[in-house]
């Protein structure tokens, strides 16, 4: 009796580690965790594409299609704050930017 307390004790934690596992796989798949950063407007870098000096650094954003309109008025130099998400791969999405005063 004491081996079948046990054991099942063990398929239970193994069971409940198995789907955290899974949660943590997508959520990192989505983009998971949102930043937010200020910077310098550098350009438009293409259409689909956007630079921000962030710390001293170009940083380049990829824009949704449905968002790529919205920040062609920007002008160059201009203090911005970026929100974005880190992809599986690396690739920095922008979610939002706005001016700052």
């Amino acid at each position: 009796m004491k081996k079948g307390v046990i054991l099942v004790l063990f398929a239970m934690l193994l069971l409940a580690g198995c789907g955290t596992t899974q949660h943590n796989e997508s959520r990192k798949g989505t983009g998971g965790e949102t930043f937010v950063k200020e910077g310098t407007f550098v350009g438009l870098a293409d259409q689909h594409t956007v630079a921000v000096n962030i710390d001293g650094k170009e940083t380049t954003f990829q824009v949704p299609p449905e968002k790529r309109d919205k920040y062609k008025g920007i002008k160059d130099d201009t203090k911005v704050e970026v929100k974005y998400t880190k992809t599986k791969d690396g690739t920095l999405q922008l979610e939002d930017m706005k001016e700052k005063e």
